[in-house]
């Protein structure tokens, strides 16, 4: 069997767990972890007439449109090495995107971390962050050695203003409304791999990586 580059994009409502999943499969299948964020930070960063724009949604707390979004993106992706596969998170968000993303590239597996909204709030209403180092703790499931304290920098640990449950379920309706419709969009498209993201981290991972071998990519 001739087996495929990945060459995937990493969806699923806040809290599923996407940053350490991306990370994971980064170091696991030696291709880039790509952020969305990073994208926009480094146009920002370049002074570019962009960057300019996006740094004004940014400053009035307001969602830039789906133009500027694919605009930025396209500028980023055409600077980066993409032949090794990659895995990005953040982008695409909608069906738009998406649409425009495999006008760019050609996705060859959306991983959909699926998980209740009751797990959700779950489990960021109990992270605490680090105020120094931005590490993160939970208070059950990972809580730190002293309570109150980092246990990787000393700093003091605090709880995110919008990690309140009605702010929660606010971000978990607008995932529902515009990001979910992602996940017909791949199943039509025949790459879209859903994992049950509600077990532990290694669970997860295991249970991904099992289904991406089982699709013939390099693993």
């Amino acid at each position: 069997m001739v087996r495929k580059k990945v060459k995937a994009v990493l969806f699923g409502p806040q809290g599923c767990g996407k940053g350490t999943q991306g990370n994971l499969l980064s170091d696991r299948l030696g291709v880039p972890l790509i952020g969305a964020g990073e994208l926009f930070r480094s146009e920002i960063t370049a002074g570019s007439q962009l960057g300019k724009l996006v740094q004004d949604y940014v400053s009035s707390g307001t969602l830039a449109p789906d133009e500027l979004v694919n605009a930025v993106v396209a500028n980023q992706l055409k600077r980066l090495d993409l032949t090794r596969g990659y895995v990005l998170d953040g982008y695409p968000r909608n069906i738009e995107q998406a649409n425009y993303l495999d006008r760019l590239t050609k996705v060859n597996l959306a991983i959909y971390l699926k998980i209740s909204d009751q797990e959700a709030v779950r489990r960021l209403s109990g992270r605490l962050q680090c105020s120094a180092c931005k590490f993160v703790f939970h208070e059950t499931e990972s809580p730190p050695a002293k309570p109150g304290i980092c246990s990787i920098c000393g700093g003091k640990l605090y709880r995110r203003d919008d990690d309140t449950e009605d702010v929660i379920r606010r971000r978990l309706a607008a995932f529902h409304f515009m990001t979910e419709p992602m996940a017909t969009y791949y199943r039509q498209r025949g790459v879209l791999l859903q994992v049950n993201a509600e077990q532990s981290i290694p669970y997860v991972f295991q249970d991904i990586m099992k289904k991406i071998i089982k699709l013939g990519f390099f693993a």
